[in-house]
């Protein structure tokens, strides 16, 4: 693949930095504080002039201060810069990650959009059914200390097969070189450069060359479905070679294991016929329960507990953990309601011409639509060979006639089909039959 130039142009579009602008300052607490004040008060003047310093590969990384926070029983450091920074950071790396996307496998799922844990859950539980034969094993391994071990010299080098724009390589390098060792595990640009060197050196490694068919990863952790025991010991040794090029070490508690045992990744626990939870996150949100008195903060944990269990078959244990019982959506009979009132219907478009003679059902329809041709249009929902579409019409007859079954007590949906007629000096109208 062809490395790619002019990306600086893109990082310094006004859309772009304004995009990381919103992004950065978002949230009540961001923008009341000193900080978020000022940036807001001088929105223009700082997009302005980390647009220059961008542009001209001047700008660098002011001070950081660091938290310690525990993460499932682990100290991680993590590295917190100036708004203002992080401001530019993201307005990099939005566009990077966005030329970055197509490079990477469709199994791997950390900090990539339209992708994560819930993605990459479905994507092993569907193979899992598609083919027990071929995944009747599991490998699965997690990298020691990936952050803090990786060499920003080794992800220059793979930035540099992807990119040709010296100015922004002269940047990505700034940041890879926020500390004296490893990368920043709170730096935005950390993320996507982890997927980056990982997904050169071992992604690609073992699909194109070795063509493993069934290998997920999710930042520094990975599963591998085989087989048999043999095959993902072998896969193994070379997952272990690999990352031994890079300087990086495999975590001891790797295994090779029955996929009937169940696969504990990405917060669960995955079978070919369902999937449960952790049992760490069970037992932590069950402790939290008993421990919080606050009804704000119980009714925070609770939906942060939803948010987990209803991608799993965890019904009973939500219910019993929680004292609620949960509801499908479709239960809750919630629609989205824009503020112009104005209905949204699904489908596509299609023109009217192309509906004449053809069968179809009405289900419902919204005057007062602004389009390219005019204001006061209206946009029928129909349903054609089991599909749904929609088309406008400025048509008072078609107006009036939906209007009138609008009155009529179950008139919608109608089943009807769209004729043609003649009038006046050869005009054609469009009516129902």
């Amino acid at each position: 693949m062809r490395r790619e130039g002019y990306i600086m142009e893109e990082v310094t579009d006004y859309g772009n930095m304004s995009e990381a602008f919103d992004a950065v300052l978002r949230g009540k607490k961001r923008k009341t504080c000193r900080q978020g004040r000022y940036l807001l008060e001088h929105r223009d003047e700082v997009i302005a002039e980390l647009t220059v310093k961008l542009k001209n590969g001047t700008f660098k990384l002011g001070g950081y201060h660091e938290r310690i926070i525990c993460e499932y029983g682990k100290e991680r450091h993590l590295q917190i810069l100036s708004m203002k920074d992080r401001i530019a950071v993201y307005a990099v790396m939005n566009v990077v990650d966005a030329h970055l996307h197509k490079r990477f496998i469709r199994t791997t799922g950390a900090s990539i959009k339209g992708r994560g844990t819930h993605d990459l859950m479905k994507c092993i539980q569907r193979d899992l059914n598609a083919d027990p034969e071929e995944t009747t094993y599991c490998y699965k391994f997690d990298v020691r200390r990936f952050y803090d071990n990786v060499k920003p010299d080794f992800v220059m080098w793979c930035y540099r097969r992807v990119f040709k724009d010296e100015v922004l390589l002269g940047l990505l390098e700034h940041f890879l070189h926020l500390l004296p060792e490893g990368i920043s595990f709170g730096l935005r640009s950390s993320q996507g450069s982890g997927n980056l060197l990982l997904s050169v050196f071992l992604d690609h490694y073992l699909k194109d060359k070795y063509g493993v068919r069934y290998f997920y990863r999710y930042c520094d952790d990975g599963v591998v479905l085989g087989k048999t025991k043999a095959e993902l010991w072998m896969i193994r040794d070379i997952i272990h070679e690999q990352l031994q090029e890079i300087d990086l070490v495999v975590k001891p508690n790797e295994r090779v294991f029955p996929t009937a045992e169940g696969i504990d990744f990405l917060g669960y626990v995955i079978r070919p016929n369902n999937v449960r939870l952790r049992k760490r996150i069970k037992q932590k949100f069950a402790r939290k329960m008993r421990e919080v008195k606050s009804r704000k903060r119980r009714r925070e944990l609770t939906a942060s507990f939803y948010g987990m269990t209803k991608h799993a078959d965890c019904n009973n244990l939500f219910n019993k953990l929680t004292g609620k019982t949960m509801k499908s959506f479709k239960d809750l009979n919630v629609a989205y309601k824009p503020e112009d009132g104005k209905k949204r219907f699904a489908g596509t478009v299609v023109s009217i011409r192309e509906l004449v003679n053809i069968p179809i059902i009405v289900k419902d329809f919204e005057t007062g639509i602004k389009t390219e041709q005019g204001e006061d249009r209206c946009i029928v929902s129909i349903e054609m060979n089991g599909e749904a579409r929609k088309f406008f019409t400025n048509s008072e007859e078609m107006k009036n006639i939906l209007a009138q079954i609008k009155e009529v007590p179950d008139g919608f949906p109608f089943e009807t089909t769209i004729k043609t007629e003649v009038f006046g000096k050869g005009r054609t109208k469009y009516v129902f039959s």
